[in-house]
């Protein structure tokens, strides 16, 4: 999932003229793999500000605060991951009917 996550933002900075000299994309794809499912957008975003890149100066043109905002939205429309209820536990039965099923 992580190669995807970093080609998906690779292709993002080309199509925006973006340059990536110390590979963010990576930094922020291994992040975003490992750390975004269960925590808030606000959590999220502040994981994204600690993370040490030259992007932001080498495009200086780009703020920081709204363009990782709009990363953020962007890639959880691609990929965040379903809620996961663990709560629901299905019975040996319902297991049984599904891999029948399938």
């Amino acid at each position: 999932m992580m190669f995807s996550i970093q080609r998906y933002l690779e292709d993002c900075f080309d199509r925006r003229g973006l340059s990536d000299p110390d590979q963010y994309a990576v930094s922020l794809a291994k992040l975003y793999d490992r750390e975004r499912y269960g925590k808030s957008a606000t959590t999220f975003l502040a994981s994204m500000k600690r993370i040490r890149t030259v992007f932001y100066r080498t495009n200086a043109h780009t703020q920081r605060d709204g363009f990782e905002r709009q990363i953020l939205t962007l890639l959880d429309g691609k990929f965040k991951k379903k809620a996961y209820f663990s709560s629901r536990r299905r019975s040996p039965q319902e297991l049984k009917r599904q891999a029948i099923v399938y």
